[in-house]
């Protein structure tokens, strides 16, 4: 910013010095009855004289200005030109020479600051003031040389092309002002930067608070997964004793009673294990991180078919697939489990006396991959149900096969993965599951 106010100074001060500069009128030619006068120093000539009525078009003037554009016969040299002393000469010359040294290495400097800096802003208006501050030395290099050599045509061409390029800049920073005037002040700049770094200080504060947390809560979690399978092995070796012990028991050689008892005791042994199984199978899905793969979801679910077939045979279910999406990165055991879980449930939980007809398809949404899973069932009451849906152990139908243990493994898989997973029933009207991958976590 403070920068570009130096140009835009500097611009201007040069272009005040030019105004009242000027062209320096050196010779004046006065015409008395016809005759040649002596001025300056030099004789001007009969041939150079015009009357008034007989001076060249503008036409002929600008081709004769061209012509004789390196000429100086019709100029002495300014030393010739009024009186001057060797100081004020020498004062006069020394100046220009070097006011014309300045502008000549201030083009260089910025050259460098441009070249080095590729974040200059405006860095064409930048070169625009080089070539303007170029063309102003060398009109006083040339007020220098015309001590000696007059070539005042030169002079002006280049005091032309100097006001030109003058114009230009001057336009050109007109349009840039107030972009200019939007660039922050270095002041700003550093209340910026102090701010910044007091923020990035209070992140460092909080980023240490928090990898202690974590560190604290994976610690935490450390421990409870350690006493999980401390307390998950301790149960399994009783229930897995008792079992054994129930098994030992000869039923023929007890009282109805006692065949009774014993009866319910195994019965209760049984679910025990069941439980304990399910339990660890979940802690599986938690702690475990299977490698993703790319799936091709007409395959898999071919291979759920192939296992279900018999099933799908004795209930004359209907199987339609729709796969837009052809494929999705995903654990290969998990998308089969889901498959599975669903189709058999669209079989298990089908209308009375109607033929289980299930859709199964995938398509895009949102840039992520949907797997959506509909059938014609007997539906699931959602206001009544709906919180407790994906829970373990939770049922919705007096269904001898309903376990409870399905829809919680589904969602379990599904959210390791960085996915989840929604539905849509109304008792009586089936239901719909659909899922939505992850691909990217």
């Amino acid at each position: 910013m403070d920068l570009m106010y130096i140009f835009a100074a500097l611009f201007i001060c040069t272009v005040i010095e030019q105004i009242n500069h000027g062209p320096i009128i050196i010779l004046k030619t006065q015409l008395i009855n016809s005759k040649p006068v002596v001025v300056c120093g030099a004789q001007c000539t009969s041939a150079h004289q015009h009357t008034a009525g007989a001076e060249p078009g503008f036409g002929a003037q600008v081709a004769d200005f061209f012509k004789n554009l390196f000429n100086t016969n019709d100029w002495p040299p300014r030393w010739h030109c009024g009186t001057w002393s060797d100081f004020h000469g020498w004062l006069y010359i020394i100046s220009d020479l070097l006011i014309w040294g300045s502008y000549f290495v201030i083009p260089l400097i910025l050259v460098k600051i441009v070249t080095k800096r590729k974040d200059v802003p405006f860095p064409k208006i930048i070169w625009l003031f080089g070539a303007f501050i170029i063309s102003c030395g060398t009109t006083h290099l040339l007020d220098a040389i015309v001590f000696w050599w007059p070539a005042y045509r030169l002079s002006a061409l280049i005091r032309l092309i100097t006001a030109l390029i003058s114009v230009t800049a001057v336009y050109t920073l007109y349009k840039v002002l107030p972009s200019l005037l939007n660039l922050r002040s270095v002041a700003e700049l550093e209340r910026e930067i102090a701010e910044r770094k007091a923020v990035e200080a209070k992140l460092a504060e909080n980023e240490q608070v928090l990898n202690k947390s974590l560190e604290l809560l994976s610690r935490h979690n450390q421990q409870l997964k350690s006493f999980t399978h401390i307390l998950s092995h301790n149960i399994r070796n009783h229930a897995s004793n008792i079992s054994l012990l129930t098994g030992l028991v000869d039923e023929e050689t007890l009282d109805e009673n006692n065949l009774e008892m014993f009866q319910k005791i195994t019965t209760v042994s049984n679910r025990l294990n069941t439980t304990l199984q399910d339990l660890s199978t979940v802690i599986k899905i938690r702690e475990s991180i299977l490698e993703k793969q790319e799936l091709n979801f007409k395959d898999t679910t071919q291979k759920v078919l192939d296992v279900l077939q018999s099933d799908i045979m004795a209930s004359k279910a209907v199987i339609e697939q729709n796969f837009e999406v052809a494929t999705v990165c995903f654990p290969g055991i998990y998308l089969e489990s889901v498959i599975m879980n669903l189709i058999s449930n669209g079989i298990k939980y089908a209308k009375p006396n109607v033929n289980p007809h299930i859709c199964i398809s995938t398509y895009t949404e949102n840039g992520k991959t949907v797997l959506q899973h509909t059938d014609n069932g007997i539906g699931i009451d959602l206001e009544l149900h709906g919180e407790k849906l994906f829970g373990l152990y939770k049922t919705f139908h007096q269904h001898t096969q309903a376990h409870g243990v399905g829809l919680f493994l589904i969602k379990n898989q599904i959210e390791s993965q960085g996915g989840q997973i929604t539905v849509q029933s109304k008792p009586g009207e089936g239901t719909t599951f659909k899922i939505i991958f992850n691909e990217q976590n």
